[in-house]
């Protein structure tokens, strides 16, 4: 048999097209968006510095006008990263407002004028802060937080890749 006949070879593969004919960038050593590891690790860190801003309210160190501005500015960082507009992330053609920012205008209720990527980012952390107050108040467990704020970086993540 050819290795051209080989499925997965990448002399087969060569006759199917190339990567980036496709919007997969190739050669490019920046972080792809399209990595499920890579996307999940960036709302992970989105949810540690929202945690992050509420430690810094509950400890004085910021008023609540100050902390609302702070997650502002965060999810609008972290949606400028998934929409495409970051260059220190490599984009695919899902990473758009025409595409991506579609799919979440659907999945988070009356973004109105708000950049979608930012809407889904300050929706993120409006459950994250609710989490939190729960927890905080002891109407949440340790385990039950955990599962909660589990459950919304994988949902995000899962969103945020194009995958049902």
């Amino acid at each position: 048999m050819e290795k051209r006949e080989i499925e997965g070879s990448p002399e087969r593969a060569a006759d199917r097209g190339r990567g980036e004919d496709l919007g997969f960038p190739t050669g490019d050593v920046r972080p792809s968006l399209g990595d499920p590891d890579v996307v999940r690790g960036l709302v992970q860190d989105f949810g540690q510095a929202v945690v992050g801003v509420r430690a810094d309210y509950n400890g004085g160190k910021l008023t609540g006008e100050q902390a609302q501005d702070s997650i502002k500015k965060l999810a609008q960082a972290y949606g400028d990263k998934f929409m495409g507009r970051d260059a220190r992330f490599a984009a695919l053609p899902w990473n758009s407002p025409e595409h991506l920012g579609q799919r979440i205008k659907h999945a988070v209720p009356d973004t109105g004028d708000t950049d979608p990527g930012a809407a889904l980012f300050l929706a993120l952390a409006a459950s994250l802060i609710d989490v939190a107050i729960q927890y905080e108040n002891q109407k949440l467990s340790d385990p039950a937080a955990k599962a909660h704020v589990q459950d919304a970086i994988s949902s995000v993540s899962t969103l945020l890749l194009g995958t049902p």
